[in-house]
């Protein structure tokens, strides 16, 4: 699956029919008051996201005869589709950048939909950033303070220390556990930007 695959709402969607049988501009209603301020799509974009689903059979379509409107197609999730669902929405985000649009939404869902495996995809998200963190930090290491590449790594440095704290808040938020939080704290330093021109990534 390419990033921009990737980055197409279609497991939202079966999220959304999770919860039961929907029509399209039903469907995308729901979809932008629940998702609008995370992840947007126009109705043409639904329209064409569960024409794909459809042919994937991942959804079953159904037509409904109306007396004074015209048939409308109301959507259901095939069992395929529920375990598509279901496989997506415990698995971590690899890009960083994703996690403001693809983590939010499987976040979203897990809570939610009540389902298993909320925790666990918060320390899976954090086990990534963390080891970019620490990989990052070792490069760090072999340059020279005056080196610029000391100013690029810092900022990326101080993004992911910051996405892991707010990991560490949504595990508070949502109840689950940061089994990790208080012991990876103790072992890895913090990144500190004063300890002398260049060496923004020495240890405090």
């Amino acid at each position: 699956m390419t990033r921009r695959t990737a980055l197409t709402p279609r497991h939202a969607l079966l999220g959304l029919l999770m919860r039961g049988s929907m029509h399209g501009y039903e469907l995308h209603r729901q979809y932008e008051v629940e998702l609008g301020q995370v992840w947007r799509a126009g109705i043409s974009q639904v329209y064409g996201l569960l024409k794909e689903l459809e042919e994937a059979a991942l959804v079953e379509v159904r037509v409904e005869l109306q007396e004074t409107r015209p048939a409308r197609k109301i959507y259901s999730l095939t069992p395929a589709g529920r375990q598509a669902f279901k496989h997506w929405v415990r698995q971590p985000v690899a890009n960083t950048r994703d996690i403001r649009v693809l983590f939010l939404a499987k976040l979203y869902f897990l809570r939610q939909l009540g389902l298993d495996g909320l925790g666990e995809l918060i320390e899976a998200q954090k086990a990534i950033c963390r080891e970019r963190a620490d990989g990052i930090a070792r490069r760090a290491a072999e340059l020279s303070p005056e080196d610029f590449e000391n100013l690029v790594l810092g900022f990326r440095h101080h993004q992911l220390e910051a996405i892991i704290e707010w990991l560490d808040g949504c595990c508070l938020q949502t109840g689950t556990r940061s089994r990790k939080h208080d012991r990876r704290r103790a072992s890895h330093g913090s990144v500190c930007t004063n300890a002398g021109p260049g060496r923004y990534l020495a240890k405090c």
